[in-house]
């Protein structure tokens, strides 16, 4: 059915048309971060970056992350013109990648990796909000569950390809080439339908309302902070625990394994979200995570950490579509740009936490402890979910 289309009940339809190119452009930008994230530890060390400094230059980049995230929500309220947006993030993205094959020092591989990741996130989350916008209420989950494919999907795509890649031509090429898959981003971008803007004068007259924090959506933000650090900490972890004995493609192979196994369930979770409700199933996500995370403390053999990284998985790729959903169940839709690029903004917040202080814990306590404590940090995040429910309960009493 086309955008803006209505059923009976005059509820908003989303045009699948235009959904395929907002999924292709995040497949773009998922199956390059996905791929590259397993190995940049080992990048970083062969600049000369000890496991602390490794942890550093990881945060740093997820701080422009998020920073991009949450221009881009406030663009979008404030300004509109998103296909332009994903347009002049995906060029400045392809540029960056591509000059990363440049760096001979530490800080050139963080200045730009960080302004490559600042600008991908403000494409993804540009994405997200389209999609958000464009769905009924009673199609939310089926819709963001759908856009959410493209992450484990890139995982699989990434994960196979770009340490092979990097195997078999070095790390020099693979950045050339892997700028020059980026440029299909804004090539998907400029193939898009342009949403309506509203004038200037509009935008003045009607400015946009604060966003209203209710106790509901800051319990989820702060759920996604802590699911994301125990996730991404079990991240790192892998590649440290990974890289003494493994080639770079089997280390991105978790990422792909994962991505295969949790590539179902993002769509069929986001679904039974629509008729079951989105808090059990972010809850069953969560504990899904812990225990990834805690056979990550034990793992030794590919397979382990296939299966751990599986598990964990549900974070990542399954939890966000679910996520996403609710968070457009909760905001008003004037201040949705902004609550949306919030709620994207806690993994980016989570990935900072963890890579500078699951540094440090990996580096003073080993590995096994890290891995407890991103176990323990996603355990939290499930009793909040509990927390939420019961909160959302008593408002509707």
């Amino acid at each position: 059915m086309r955008a803006g289309a209505t059923t009976g009940d005059g509820a908003r339809r989303a045009s699948w048309g235009q959904l395929v190119l907002f999924f292709g452009y995040s497949l773009v930008n998922w199956s390059l971060g996905n791929g590259l994230l397993p190995i940049l530890p080992s990048i970083a060390q062969g600049l000369g970056a000890d496991r602390f400094l490794v942890g550093v230059y990881l945060a740093v980049s997820y701080v422009a992350l998020a920073l991009g995230t949450l221009v881009a929500g406030y663009l979008s309220d404030r300004v509109g013109h998103r296909r332009a947006l994903m347009i002049v993030a995906g060029l400045g993205e392809a540029v960056l990648i591509a000059l990363v094959s440049q760096a001979t020092v530490l800080w050139e591989l963080a200045v730009l990796t960080a302004s490559a990741w600042c600008l991908a996130g403000m494409g993804v989350v540009v994405v997200a909000i389209q999609a958000g916008l464009s769905a009924g209420p009673t199609e939310r989950g089926r819709v963001l569950g759908f856009l959410a494919l493209a992450t484990p999907l890139g995982s699989i795509l990434g994960g196979f390809g770009v340490g092979a890649l990097a195997d078999a031509a070095g790390y020099t090429t693979m950045w050339l080439v892997l700028g020059v898959i980026a440029l299909t981003a804004p090539a998907i971008a400029a193939s898009m339908r342009e949403e309506a803007v509203r004038s200037r004068a509009e935008r003045k007259a009607a400015p946009p309302q604060p966003l209203r924090w209710t106790a509901p959506f800051f319990l989820l933000i702060v759920c996604g902070v802590l699911s994301a650090c125990g996730s991404f900490i079990g991240g790192l972890g892998r590649s440290f625990a990974m890289q003494a004995t493994f080639s770079n493609e089997a280390i991105t192979s978790t990422v792909a394994v994962s991505g295969i196994v949790a590539l179902p369930f993002t769509i069929l979770v986001g679904w039974m979200s629509d008729r079951r409700g989105r808090l059990p199933f972010m809850a069953l996500c969560y504990g899904a995570g812990v225990l990834g995370l805690l056979v990550y403390s034990v793992a030794t053999s590919l397979e382990q950490f296939w299966i751990a990284a599986s598990f964990v998985a549900f974070i990542s790729y399954v939890s966000t579509g679910v996520g996403s959903a609710l968070v457009v169940d909760l905001i008003d839709r004037p201040s949705l740009g902004r609550g949306m690029a919030y709620f994207g903004a806690t993994g980016w917040i989570g990935a900072i936490l963890a890579f500078a202080g699951g540094s440090l814990v990996f580096s003073a306590f080993g590995l096994g402890a890290g891995f407890l404590l991103a176990a323990a940090l996603t355990a939290l995040a499930v009793v909040l979910v509990l927390v939420i429910r019961l909160v959302m309960t008593e408002a509707r009493s």
